[in-house]
């Protein structure tokens, strides 16, 4: 409940700042989106994830940790692109999304390595 005071107070700060100094607000606007962003992602993310991830250590499924992480990427990678595309940095944004998904990607290549061989071990040639 504190945290959606204070970024009520955030959303306040930003419209007196958007009259006060309108030449500056795009900037304060991103650096006042990122802390909060950071703030954000510490105070709930993180420990959001890390309870998820004592829930399901039981679960004798090996892939709940890059499941985890992935959707967490995902999500990070999905809001600052938002931002991006909110400051007219379209195409950045896309490229953005393009890299975020390429890192995801690479964090399930062992897994992925590890199905192909285990798969070709049991395909008959």
């Amino acid at each position: 409940m504190a945290v959606i005071f204070q970024l009520f107070i955030v959303y306040i700060l930003l419209l007196l700042l958007s009259f006060a100094a309108p030449a500056l607000h795009p900037i304060l606007y991103t650096t006042l989106f990122l802390l909060t962003a950071v703030y954000v992602l510490f105070t709930f993310l993180v420990p959001f994830a890390t309870s998820v991830l004592s829930l399901v250590e039981k679960v004798p499924v090996p892939y709940t940790t890059l499941l985890v992480v992935s959707a967490g990427l995902y999500y990070m990678g999905e809001l600052l692109a938002l931002q991006m595309k909110d400051e007219g940095y379209g195409a950045f944004a896309r490229l953005f999304q393009t890299v975020m998904k390429i890192v995801i990607l690479t964090l399930w290549f062992p897994s992925i390595k590890q199905l192909i061989e285990t798969i070709h071990a049991l395909i008959p040639w």
